[in-house]
């Protein structure tokens, strides 16, 4: 029986209706809330409401146009700008609002060149085209395309084309006979972070990475590119980092400790989390010149890009000269976090997203700062209208994401044991708004309470429920997609939309891969094919993404309404049932892997049966919590919130001492792939090891896995013995 189920049962003990099939609460006049008592829907619906009235199109696109105005990549005085924008404007709403400060080792371009010298000299890296009705693209702070993180270099060597730069492209190429010792490797984004597309080439010592955007992915073949439409035009350059996220999240010289003023740093050649192979994007139609130039065979088939030509592998004609000139610094960025300070200060419901951006992140990741900022409004409007939260509600945005997760990670590993005893949930907002269909990922535990909320919210396009369309979206394949997390295929059983599982890739990483919070990343998506380009701008969104805001404000209302819920309610909306459903799914999958790639080389009984001893803590607590009654309105308090301890607690139970190749990552049921970057890696100690074929470390890691697996048991057991 699902958590909701028990929570509904609590509700019939306690005249709390959380969870009512649809004809009893129609049979019960106002619908109830899950995780609110009977007496307190009323006034919960009626602070929705007024909450759902204050997120406004105008007032969204006032904050866009300012988080917008310059260019503010991390590190530089334009991020602090915006920086100094949110914390004001939080102090303006009601908060107690100040800047985090720390100290991190980033890199800025000094020199970035590229130019062709076989058959011919030709320069390459050439900037992005200005266009005289969009004024951003004349603005002298551009940065030039550049990766982050990239060492500094200068090669001359011949190019091998290598597809998107993945284990099996390399082997590929060897079947072909080419090697990629000493060349320069050309790779096209897509299928991988590109990190791992810089990492797989220094594992085959390539001599140099180049990273183009390949019109078949992002440009006139997906439709029509900028300013005809919203694809990436020929002269649009992804810029991104190249950081090994996968070690660890966060600056580089203090992996697990909080880049403080005088934290004990490594020494950059220490770091395991920074390349080593210089590592540059260019623009599709710089790419072609180095593409048509190349010898060798035929590409296979599905290698085959979106340029008007057949593609070759190399060597061949083509030789470039790549120079990177990096200026690697301490420098300084400022995470602006509010705090709305609640009747209880020992719980914290966060919500957050980053500020820093490329270039000028009208979607990436100003569309969620924006939503974040109309929630902020929301909440204190609210609270000058007299309401105090139950929770402490924490807003914050982070800086330096776009290197490497960096100042949300900071925050997370300065207060690490403060975050465990307190924090509830934390929300994510990155990139909220890039077109009009809703999605999201996040922990099991909280994918019913997204369903929930989504039903309260208008889709302004249809005037029908947000979950409404969404569901319709799924079903005729749409929907957000993000590199941000891996989707998990739902059970055959369900029949709701699913959520996707979170993996990395943007700041409830540190949250949950490494604290053990339970976490959410939701927004809408859309056509969006200028990332980390020049071109995501205002003009866009004005023109493409979101011309009205009215998706902002709509996002605003989803997390307020998601916030309300989880600092106002008397039992904490978690749905742990769901949770055991889903790990059971995950091991008796790996049980096919094991079964396919070492047959009787792993025992995988105890996690089994550690899973089901997950599900059946559930019931228990299920059955508990449906008879608790409390004895009085203190004891029930009193009750109530060590209940709500222990449900808070299960996700940290799921927690281990660390992946052994990186133990950074402690979450036992989710991480991110060594090499699929973003894209999350289900029972990932076991599961890796698997695929190593390392069965000594695989019993390892499956005996950490059902030690965790029992822990969340015994906390939901626990759950269950204070019910009674």
């Amino acid at each position: 029986m699902r958590l909701g189920r028990f929570l509904c049962a609590t509700g019939l003990a306690l005249g709390w209706p959380v969870s009512i099939p649809l004809h009893s609460q129609e049979q019960a006049g106002a619908p109830p809330i899950r995780g609110f008592a009977v007496s307190r829907v009323a006034a919960q619906r009626a602070l929705e409401a007024r909450l759902q009235r204050i997120p406004a199109p105008d007032s969204a696109e006032r904050h866009l146009r300012i988080l917008t105005s310059e260019p503010h990549m991390a590190g530089t005085e334009g991020s602090k700008r915006v920086a100094e924008y949110i914390r004001d404007q939080l102090r303006s709403y009601g908060f107690e609002a100040d800047l985090a400060h720390y100290k991190v080792w980033l890199p800025h371009p000094k020199e970035v060149k590229l130019e062709l010298v076989t058959p011919e000299i030709k320069p390459l890296a050439t900037p992005e085209d200005p266009f005289e009705w969009d004024k951003d693209t004349y603005n002298k702070n551009v940065v030039p395309g550049f990766n982050g993180y990239s060492p500094s270099g200068e090669v001359t060597a011949p190019v091998v084309y290598a597809n998107y730069g993945l284990h099996e492209d390399y082997r590929r190429l060897e079947e072909l006979g080419v090697r990629v010792e000493g060349k320069i490797v050309l790779v096209r984004y897509g299928r991988s972070f590109r990190g791992v597309k810089t990492r797989i080439a220094e594992e085959h010592k390539a001599a140099g990475v180049i990273i183009y955007s390949d019109p078949a992915d992002d440009g006139y073949a997906a439709g029509d590119p900028y300013p005809r439409g919203p694809f990436r035009p020929p002269s649009g350059i992804q810029r991104g980092s190249v950081y090994y996220g996968s070690n660890h999240s966060g600056d580089p010289l203090t992996p697990g400790v909080a880049a403080t003023e005088n934290a004990r740093r490594l020494r950059p050649e220490e770091s395991k989390s920074l390349p080593r192979t210089p590592t540059m994007p260019i623009n599709y139609r710089d790419a072609a010149e180095i593409l048509k130039s190349l010898g060798g065979p035929r590409v296979p088939r599905e290698w085959q890009g979106g340029l008007p030509f057949t593609y070759h592998v190399g060597p061949g004609q083509a030789s470039v000269h790549m120079k990177l000139v990096m200026d690697y610094q301490l420098r300084s960025i400022w995470n602006p976090v509010g705090k709305l300070r609640g009747q209880n200060d020992d719980e914290w419901v966060i919500l957050g997203n980053h500020h820093d951006a490329w270039v000028f992140g009208a979607v990436d990741p100003s569309s969620g700062t924006t939503a974040v900022l109309e929630t902020a409004r929301a909440l204190g409007e609210l609270a000058r209208g007299g309401w105090k939260p139950r929770r402490t509600i924490i807003i914050a945005c982070w800086d330096a994401e776009e290197f490497g997760l960096i100042g949300s990670t900071e925050w997370v590993e300065e207060r690490v044991a403060e975050l465990q005893q307190k924090a509830v949930a934390y929300l994510n907002l990155d990139s909220a708004v890039s077109g009009n269909a809703f999605g999201g990922s996040g922990t099991p535990s909280l994918k019913e309470l997204v369903r929930e909320v989504a039903r309260e919210v208008t889709d302004p396009r249809t005037g029908r429920s947000v979950y409404e369309v969404w569901k319709e979206n799924v079903e005729r394949g749409r929907g957000r997609r993000r590199a941000t997390s891996g989707t998990a295929a739902p059970p055959p059983a369900e029949r709701d939309v699913p959520l996707g599982n979170l993996g990395s890739g943007s700041d409830y990483t540190p949250f949950f891969q490494h604290a053990g919070i339970p976490s959410l990343d939701m927004g809408f998506g859309g056509e969006y094919g200028v990332y980390h380009s020049v071109y995501d701008n205002f003009y866009w969104m004005k023109n493409f993404g979101d011309p009205t805001f009215v998706y902002h404000a709509a996002a605003a209302r989803i997390a307020g309404l998601l916030l309300l819920r989880l600092a106002e309610a008397d039992l904490l909306p978690f749905d742990y049932d769901a949770y055991g459903e889903e790990i059971e799914r995950y091991v008796k999958d790996l049980e096919g892997v094991v079964k396919e790639q070492g047959a009787g080389k792993l025992e995988l009984k105890p996690v089994s049966d550690a899973a089901a001893a997950l599900t059946a803590a559930a019931a228990r607590a299920t059955r508990a919590i449906s008879d608790f009654h409390g004895s009085g309105a203190s004891s029930e308090a009193a009750k109530g919130a060590a209940i709500n301890r222990a449900l808070r607690n299960v996700e940290q139970a799921l927690l281990s001492p660390g992946l052994a190749s990186r133990p950074w990552y402690r979450h036992s049921i989710y991480a991110p792939g060594t090499y699929t970057g973003y894209e999350v890696v289900l029972l990932p100690g076991v599961r890796e090891a698997v695929d190593k074929k390392d069965w000594d470390a695989a019993k390892r890691e499956a005996a950490a896995l059902a030690d965790s697996l029992r822990r969340a048991a015994a906390q939901l057991d626990q759950a269950a013995k204070l019910a009674l």
